[in-house]
């Protein structure tokens, strides 16, 4: 859900929204405001507070010291840290840096919205 911050963009959150269908994310990650499903990789629909937790795993070695950080990095580089319950699946993901910058800012956007 989004947050209720005065400082809250809906277009910006709208159009990570699209990108992350856009880019078939669903397809792997469940994600409720998207509407999607997936199985096959961590749940988004609560990303911005778990990513709290994987920052703090002892097995994470990412560059990332914030959530939007670990975010970002999990999408430009996702084989920085792979989710133990996922470290074995044959649909590990691959990194979306051919995304436009505006459009990563978006999808990261959309993401912190999730708690």
């Amino acid at each position: 859900m989004p947050t209720t911050d005065s400082a809250y963009d809906q277009a910006l959150y709208e159009r990570g929204v699209e990108v992350y269908l856009m880019n078939a994310c669903g397809t792997c990650h469940e994600l409720a405001a998207a509407g999607s499903r997936g199985m096959f990789a961590p749940m988004h629909s609560h990303i911005a507070t778990v990513a709290t937790q994987r920052l703090n795993d002892s097995q994470y070695e990412g560059q990332a010291t914030t959530v939007e950080a670990y975010i970002r990095e999990s999408i430009l580089q996702p084989d920085v840290f792979i989710v133990a319950e996922y470290e074995g699946s044959p649909h590990q993901m691959h990194s979306f840096a051919d995304l436009p910058p505006e459009d990563i800012d978006a999808l990261v956007y959309m993401l912190l919205q999730q708690r």
